[in-house]
């Protein structure tokens, strides 16, 4: 093992990512007194005592780059000491160097005390030791594979296996270069949880990176090396080749996107192959931490312009339940809460029976340094719940905010809640949040919609950072201790039941950064298992209460559930599918319906507009002879919205399902869970499925506002089963719109609604339109995860994109850009931070510092209130 050096010259810089420091509070007079007397073999020894706390065992922090590492107690027994009279000898302390910092690289390591004092230890040979730099290399070797060009950036992953210990550790050097020249340095330190769960390693393992602008416009074909340092091993993978577009060919593309843009925005798929042409520029999850760097300093500012100023303010107590937390990460987490912007707030630390007593003595001494910081210490472990429900009990503020043992605040975030909260009167608010890893890099950001509650039932999206009215929360009964690991779950939803949706606001800001851990669910959703069992009965339970039959479980190994009403009523749907030729997949749709449908009551509308075909009058003769089925011939030019309310004119049935003929089913269940969703709340007017692409990859999963222009399809091309962004996939969800493609109306919600428009949007946006006047009446649409059919797009007509229709075309964009203009640029359910140029839960948009004024407070919901979905680009509306 390197030596360790004996002192350094410079002071490290603090990571841009590290949070604010606490200020330091009046203290009493004190000198440090002790000595470094052993750096080697990646440990310090030494000996340090407070000399106005001399009986008890001096805490110091060690800090490394500006993080907090480890809080060590100098209480190990040095008898050489004797000879200087101390009223004991329990003052030696040992520090090891975590491996994680064993990496080759030049590091800075700090000491201070618990209330953030820097201290300096003389040490041999003369010197004082503000500070530490080091640099150790373990023997390691190395695994990792670059994965190639994803979402318009080369990505891969490495681990260094320790080879003594065989553990596997993220955080290694990764150099780029190019014939021989290097190009780039990068850290492998971004969340991987597929390399974690499939080696049991490290999740901090990733990189991922694109080419500098020069390079990008050389032109030509480039080669790239990717090898791990200090060895300078080759990635599995490397070299990979990436084709760069010359200036002349660069200006070309950039040209025709623009026209693309000019002459019609809703052409979606076009717009996307030519910017994939281009490398990735911009912003997208993959790159987080850069534009987290870019909008985070922001942040006030918006919240500020948004919610405006807070003439009081109410003591928010913030509760913790503390249980055998890392002690450096712990300590983070207290100077987070002491940071606060807002100052006026109680932090209650309960210790849950740790049996440690260095956290014991730590913990009083944070509450030493600030009386607004209270401990209790119960002494045998009752859980979490148990614990913060004691915090609850001692909780003198108006509001309560909820905080965990190990995570971390953004400095305004009690500010931005209680600004927020007198802005809108809400009583329950959550905002946006992302996860903090060991070295106080930010990752996985989870931007949410608004109020969402059918999402709630599938999944905890509200999660961190929740603050509520104490009041309500006593009233709720507080935490259930059956349910720990969803113990939070369960309180929201008996929130959620004493609440109108008015009542509960989302502030669209990342306030709370979660620590990424082994043992916690931040790590891994497989990490507690129990958690997610805890989880399906806290939402059984709910349902229950509410008095609705349902069945819930788990999906997969998922912390997410499938909530499957089991409603009894059967009030009959009328299924309405318009065609024009192609009869053989008219017939193949019909027949999949009669051979799988189960248990509801329907009837089949076939809408004939105008069919030439010559097998066409005998196919509506044979289906016109079967019971309950109808052939309505509509002989007018194509006009999806008339041939739709001219069916819903001769429906007989309480519910009506729009179908394209291009859509065929499988499941038993497929139109009795659409009507369940539909039966189990009055207020839900419409129920849109999950529909497949042949090649079994997602085409709608919902419909997101504003994306592209007017509209846009979420997770399209996505896998069929995987879960998305944030399970958004494959969780029910309230949205804004879903596709008609196949889409269950309620007939009196329709009714308010009006139809479809006839006469403006004859064929693109009806069904959006629709969705959005079903909205205004007050009613909910729901995206239904679990109807999933396949659909054959674009089988049943020609290109409607041609220049006799593009005026058409253009004119409808226009109609829905004058009539919902100002609900375009606002889904309540899809997060404000995500682009609305593309790339649909991908794409991040930052808002410069010019913008922030132009931010709008709160205004009541032209909407009832829910969280957003996905919607299909401007697009054309299909009949058979």
């Amino acid at each position: 093992m390197a030596r360790l050096p004996a002192s350094g010259a410079g002071r490290a810089k603090s990571k841009p990512s590290a949070p604010r420091a606490a200020p330091a509070p009046t203290m009493p007079a004190s000198t440090i007194l002790g000595f470094l007397d052993r750096i080697e073999d990646a440990t310090l020894a030494g000996w340090a005592v407070d000399t106005a706390d001399i009986d008890r065992p001096l805490a110091l922090r060690v800090l490394i780059d500006g993080q907090v590492a480890d809080v060590i107690q100098c209480d190990l027994d040095r008898p050489d000491l004797r000879r200087l009279s101390l009223p004991n000898t329990k003052v030696g302390f040992q520090f090891a160097i975590p491996a994680m910092h064993q990496d080759g690289l030049r590091h800075v390591l700090t000491l201070a005390t618990v209330d953030g004092r820097p201290v300096g230890l003389p040490g041999r040979g003369g010197f004082v030791l503000p500070e530490l730099h080091f640099c150790l290399a373990r023997q390691v070797r190395v695994d990792g594979v670059l994965d190639g060009l994803v979402d318009g950036l080369i990505q891969g992953w490495v681990l260094q296996v320790d080879e003594r210990t065989g553990q596997k550790a993220g955080g290694a050097r990764v150099v780029v270069s190019t014939n021989g020249q290097p190009v780039a340095e990068l850290m492998a330190d971004q969340f991987r949880a597929d390399v974690a769960e499939a080696l049991g390693a490290d999740p901090a393992c990733g990189f991922s990176w694109s080419p500098p602008p020069e390079l990008r416009r050389s032109g030509g074909t480039l080669s790239f090396d990717f090898h791990v340092m200090p060895g300078r091993v080759a990635l599995r993978g490397s070299p990979v080749e990436l084709r760069m577009p010359g200036s002349a060919e660069r200006e070309r593309i950039e040209g025709l996107i623009e026209q693309a843009d000019d002459l019609f925005r809703y052409a979606y798929r076009l717009r996307r192959e030519l910017k994939a042409v281009l490398p990735a520029e911009g912003h997208s999850l993959a790159s987080y931490r850069s534009w987290a760097a870019r909008s985070q300093p922001l942040a006030e500012a918006r919240i500020a312009a948004r919610y405006g100023a807070r003439a009081d303010a109410p003591l928010v107590s913030v509760i913790c339940p503390v249980y055998r937390p890392d002690h450096g990460a712990f300590v983070t987490a207290v100077d987070s809460v002491r940071a606060q912007t807002y100052r006026n707030w109680e932090l209650i630390l309960v210790d849950d029976g740790s049996g440690d007593a260095r956290l014991t003595a730590l913990m009083k001494r944070l509450a030493d340094a600030d009386p607004r910081i209270r401990v209790q210490i119960r002494k045998a472990n009752a859980g979490i719940a148990a614990a913060t429900n004691r915090a609850i009990e001692a909780a003198t503020g108006d509001f309560i905010a909820f905080f965990d043992h190990d995570d971390v605040l953004e400095p305004c975030a009690l500010d931005a809640m209680m600004r927020a909260q007198a802005a809108t009167g809400a009583r329950l608010l959550y905002s946006d949040e992302d996860k903090i890893d060991r070295r106080g890099a930010f990752s996985e950001p989870n931007f949410k919609p608004d109020f969402n509650y059918r999402l709630l039932l599938d999944l905890n999206y509200i999660c961190h950072l929740a603050v509520a009215e104490a009041a309500l929360v006593r009233a709720a009964g507080g935490l259930d201790p059956q349910l720990d690991g969803a113990q939070d779950h369960d309180l929201l939803l008996r929130l959620v039941e004493r609440l109108g949706a008015h009542e509960i606001h989302h502030v669209p800001e990342i306030l709370y950064h979660w620590r990424i851990t082994a043992q916690s669910t931040a790590g891994s959703g497989a990490a507690k298992p129990k958690a997610a069992l805890a989880g399906a009965a806290a939402v059984a339970a709910h349902l229950k209460r509410r008095g609705l039959a349902a069945r819930t479980e788990r999906r997969g190994g998922l912390t997410c559930y499938r909530t499957s009403f089991r409603m009894s009523e059967d009030p009959g749907v009328s299924i309405l599918i318009p065609y024009r030729d192609h009869i053989g997949m008219t017939r193949a749709c019909v027949e999949a319906i009669r051979d799988v449908t189960r248990g509801t009551r329907y009837e089949i509308l076939l809408l004939d507009n105008w069919s030439q075909d010559e097998e066409a009058e005998g196919f509506a003769v044979e289906q016109g002879n079967l019971p309950d089925t109808r052939v309505i011939r509509i002989a007018e030019p194509f006009n999806y919205s008339r041939i739709n309310n001219r069916g819903v004119e001769a429906a007989r049935h309480p519910f009506l399902l729009f179908m394209n003929n291009d859509v065929f089913v499988s499941d038993p269940e497929w139109l009795r869970t659409m009507l369940n969703e539909a039966l189990a709340d009055p207020g839900v007017g419409a129920v849109g499925a999950k529909l497949l692409y042949p090649n079994e990859t997602v085409q709608h999963a919902g419909v997101v506002l504003g994306v592209g222009g007017i509209a846009d399809h979420s997770f399209r091309g996505l896998p069929a089963d995987k879960p998305g962004y944030i399970a958004n996939a494959i969780a029910c969800r309230e949205v804004s719109a879903v596709t008609a493609a196949c889409m269950l109306v309620r007939r009196e919600a329709f009714a308010a609604a009006g139809g479809f428009d006839e006469d403006g949007l004859s064929v693109a946006f009806n069904d959006v339109d629709l969705c959005m006047k079903i909205r205004q009446a007050g009613y909910r649409i729901i995206f239904s995860a679990d109807t999933v059919c396949e659909h054959r797009e674009s089988l049943s007509r020609g290109d409607d994109f041609d220049e006799s229709k593009l005026a058409r075309f253009m004119l409808e964009n226009e109609t829905m850009r004058e009539r919902w203009d100002e609900a375009l640029k606002r889904d309540p359910f899809y997060n404000p931070h995500f682009s609305r140029e593309g790339g649909v839960y991908r794409d991040l948009r930052v808002i410069d510092p010019a913008d922030v004024r132009r931010v709008s407070p709160p205004a009541p919901a032209r909407f009832p209130a829910a969280p957003a979905a996905a919607a299909p680009k401007p697009r054309r509306r299909q009949a058979g």
